[in-house]
C-alpha cells in the first residue's frame, strides 16, 4: 500500500513537473523576439541564401523568424511589411526593392517604434535605419579591378558591364569602384589608362538575364570585347554560358561579384577569372550580431556594418569554397 502511494506521489510530481515545464516553454517561445525579414526577391540564389541563413541563425539565436518575398514588387514589398508589422515584429530586417520605397517602409515601420536593419541592398543615408549590414561593395570592387589589371597587363580593356537593375545603389557602387580600381592600377601601373566600356546590359540578377545581356552585347561588339564585368556571380555564369556557345570565352576575361559556390567552381575551371565574397551567411550574422547589441543597449552603430572584403581567385579559391554552402 505504502509503495502504491508513493508511486502515486511520484506521478503526481513528474505531471505537476510536466505543465511546469511545458509552461515555461511556452512563456520562453511567447517572450522570443519575433523579427520580420522583407527580402525583395528570390528570384537567384543569392536572394534564396539570405533567406534561408535568416531562418536558419535566427531561430539558433533564439528568434521566431517571419520571412516574406516582395518578388520583385515595390507595393508587395510595402503591403509584406505592413502585415508583418500587424503581426508584432521587433524588429524589421529589410532588403529594399529600391532605395525610395525603402525610405517609405523604414518611416512606416519607424512611426509603428520598429527598428530597422537595411540588408544588401542600399538605402538612402536619411532613412532612419539602425544601420546597414552589407559587403564592402567599395573595397571589394577595387581589389577586382586592381586583379584585371594584373590580369591584362598594359593592354587595352574593352569591357561589357553586366548590372542588376536600374536605380539600384548597390550595382552602382559596384560597378563604379570596379571601374575606379581598373583606371588606378592602369595609371598606376603603367602611366595612363586605357579602358573603354563598351555596353551596359541589364540582366536582372539573374543567370538567364547574364546570359541574354551578353548574348546582345555579342551580336552587338563581337570581336572588341575581351572583358565583362558583372555585378553578380549569378549573371556572370550566364554572360559565359554565352561565350562559349560563341566560342569566345578564351578571348574573354570574366569578373563578377559575391562569392557564389558555383562561381568558385567556375574559377576553379579557368572561367571566371575573379569574384569577391558577399556571402549570405556572413551578412546574416552580422545582422543577429547588430540586434543583440540593440537589445543590450548599444545604439552607436555605424552607418555601414560591413563584412571583411575579400578577393577570391584562382590562387585561393580552395580556401573559401563549401560543397554545403547554402550559397
Amino acid at each position: 500500500m505504502m509503495e502504491e502511494k508513493l508511486f502515486k506521489s511520484f506521478n503526481t510530481l513528474l505531471a505537476a513537473a510536466t505543465v511546469a515545464i511545458g509552461l515555461s516553454t511556452a512563456a520562453q517561445a511567447a517572450d522570443a523576439l519575433k523579427i520580420g525579414f522583407s527580402n525583395r526577391t528570390l528570384n537567384g540564389a543569392f536572394f534564396v541564401g539570405l533567406t534561408e541563413y535568416m531562418k536558419l541563425k535566427g531561430e539558433e539565436a533564439g528568434y521566431e523568424i517571419l520571412t516574406t518575398d516582395a518578388a520583385g514588387n515595390l507595393d508587395k514589398q510595402v503591403s509584406d511589411v505592413e502585415d508583418m508589422l500587424a503581426q508584432g515584429i521587433d524588429y524589421l530586417v529589410l532588403n529594399p526593392q529600391d532605395p525610395a520605397a525603402g525610405v517609405r517602409i523604414v518611416d512606416m515601420a519607424t512611426k509603428a517604434g520598429i527598428p530597422v536593419i537595411d540588408l544588401d541592398s542600399d538605402i538612402s543615408l536619411n532613412a532612419p535605419v539602425v544601420t546597414r549590414v552589407m559587403a564592402n561593395n567599395a573595397a571589394n570592387n577595387r581589389l577586382i579591378g586592381d586583379f584585371a589589371v594584373e590580369q591584362f597587363g598594359d593592354a587595352p580593356i574593352n569591357a561589357v558591364v553586366i548590372s542588376g537593375n536600374q536605380g539600384n545603389l548597390v550595382g552602382e557602387a559596384r560597378r563604379v569602384n570596379f571601374m575606379s580600381g581598373v583606371m588606378e592600377a592602369q595609371i598606376r601601373d603603367h602611366g595612363s589608362s586605357n579602358f573603354t566600356i563598351l555596353a551596359q546590359s541589364w540582366g536582372n540578377w539573374d543567370q538567364q538575364g547574364g546570359l541574354k545581356a551578353m548574348e546582345d552585347a555579342l551580336v552587338a561588339h563581337g570581336d572588341k570585347i575581351n572583358a565583362v564585368y558583372s555585378e553578380m556571380d549569378d549573371m556572370a555564369l550566364g554572360a559565359i554560358r554565352a561565350l562559349k556557345a560563341a566560342g569566345k570565352l578564351g578571348d574573354v576575361k570574366v569578373f563578377a561579384h559575391d562569392g557564389y559556390k558555383f562561381a568558385l567552381d567556375s574559377i576553379e575551371r579557368g572561367e571566371l577569372q575573379a569574384t569577391a565574397s558577399n556571402n549570405p551567411k556572413l551578412l546574416i550574422e552580422k545582422v543577429i550580431e547588430v540586434i543583440k547589441g540593440y537589445e543590450a543597449g548599444k545604439r552607436d552603430f555605424s552607418d555601414y556594418e560591413y563584412i571583411a572584403p575579400l578577393l577570391i581567385t584562382k590562387d585561393n579559391v580552395t580556401e573559401y569554397y563549401d560543397p554545403d554552402s547554402l550559397y
